[in-house]
């Protein structure tokens, strides 16, 4: 005679980056011990991994290749929430640079936000000309097969970011897709940029949308009111 089978519930909820629906169920035991093995080792890469895999496992996305990088973060705690439940607990360091104290807080996901999900993502760059670029963000799969290696600058990785993520360049005339020219192309027009230029798209960059929470508490060694940011994904494994 066959086992039973449990009923798991599912759920739907929205890509923050692009407010496509999709399901979701919560994750199982199988799925919550690749995550806790992947913990213990406090290895960046496997946690990551196993986020992805949990998130491709527990949801209809048959792939990653579209979703940012709040996209991920915003699904896994959403799992979390319908999984082991609301309520995260961690342990935060006093921002006193003299002490050391460690201060245990709860946060609830639903309090857990998206900043910063509205600013443009057109960027005027000359406006005598009016020369501009419309970026994207990069996916995660994209950032994650840019990760830095051994033989690999940091600023050659950065402007391979930059470089994909041009969606097109305009000027007062014209539109050009940077589909339809070479990444060489691309790339030499971002160094003929000037500092200034090139700031405003390093500032897009800077301000792309992520899980924050923040809240106030007090230092259970010295006492002390300190507030508490915490921004990504990382900041929340309890």
């Amino acid at each position: 005679m066959a086992l039973p089978k449990l009923n798991v519930p599912q759920y739907k909820v929205k890509l923050p980056s692009s407010g496509v629906e999709i399901n979701m169920r919560p994750f199982l035991v199988k799925e919550e011990k690749v995550l806790m093995i992947a913990l213990e080792s406090q290895d960046a890469e496997q946690i990551t991994n196993a986020v992805r895999e949990i998130i491709l496992h527990c949801t209809s996305l048959e792939s990653l290749d579209k979703c940012t990088t709040v996209d991920i973060e915003y699904l896994f705690l959403q799992l979390r929430a319908k999984s082991v439940g609301e309520k995260i607990t961690l342990q935060t360091k006093c921002t006193d640079e003299e002490c050391d104290g460690l201060t245990k807080i709860v946060l609830n996901i639903d309090d857990v936000k998206i900043i910063n999900n509205e600013h443009s993502k057109t960027i005027m760059l000359e406006k005598e000309s009016g020369v501009g670029i419309t970026l994207n963000y990069p996916t995660a799969e994209k950032l994650q097969s840019l990760q830095l290696s051994d033989d690999t600058k940091a600023t050659d990785v950065i402007m391979d970011i930059i470089v994909e993520c041009i969606d097109t360049i305009f000027d007062d005339n014209s539109v050009h897709p940077t589909k339809d020219v070479s990444s060489e192309e691309v790339r030499a027009f971002v160094d003929s940029l000037n500092s200034a230029q090139f700031n405003k798209i390093q500032e897009f960059f800077r301000d792309a949308p992520s899980i924050y929470y923040e809240t106030k508490t007090n230092c259970l060694k010295c006492n002390k009111d300190i507030d508490i940011e915490l921004k990504g994904l990382a900041n929340f494994f309890g």
